[in-house]
């Protein structure tokens, strides 16, 4: 009789944390869409080379930084185009705000290991520093992205 009693408990616990699980998944989807919506009012560019001139005229990126990463989703690599400003900096040009979205989810999702990760958003692009997050580099080289947000237009934001 405690067996059956301690499995309808665990039973119950485990209906909770499902019921928990899919509240958040919808929760999830609403943040995407509000970010989605949002993004109406953020400067747009035309290429990735555009956004790279007006970053760069507001940061230091390195002369000659490290290649660019491919952003992998659900259904294969996403389709963007980026260049790094610096090891754990890269900036991202997106031809769809889908692609945009769930690329900036995907980076975003990152923060939940060891730290924050930086946006400077922008409607169809974004600056990234996940320099917090152990990405392999042996010094991060850590920028204030929060600089971009005035001169630029973008949106700031850090996801812990």
């Amino acid at each position: 009789m405690g067996d059956a009693k301690m499995l309808k408990n665990r039973v119950a616990v485990t209906a909770g944390l499902l019921t928990l699980l899919v509240g958040a998944c919808s929760a999830c989807g609403a943040e995407s869409a509000a970010t989605h919506d949002s993004a109406d009012n953020l400067p747009s560019v035309s290429s990735l080379e555009e956004a790279r001139q007006a970053v760069s005229g507001q940061l230091e990126c390195q002369d000659d930084p490290p290649a660019s990463t491919a952003v992998m989703g659900d259904a294969g690599q996403i389709p963007a185009e980026s260049v790094k400003c610096t090891q754990t900096v890269e900036i991202f040009y997106f031809d769809s705000l889908d692609a945009r979205d769930e690329a900036y989810a995907l980076m975003a999702g990152a923060a939940q290991s060891d730290g924050s990760v930086y946006f400077a958003e922008g409607k169809n692009w974004f600056v990234v520093d996940f320099s917090e997050v152990g990405v392999g580099t042996t010094a991060p080289e850590p920028m204030d992205l929060s600089v971009l947000s005035e001169p630029l237009g973008t949106r700031f934001t850090e996801v812990k």
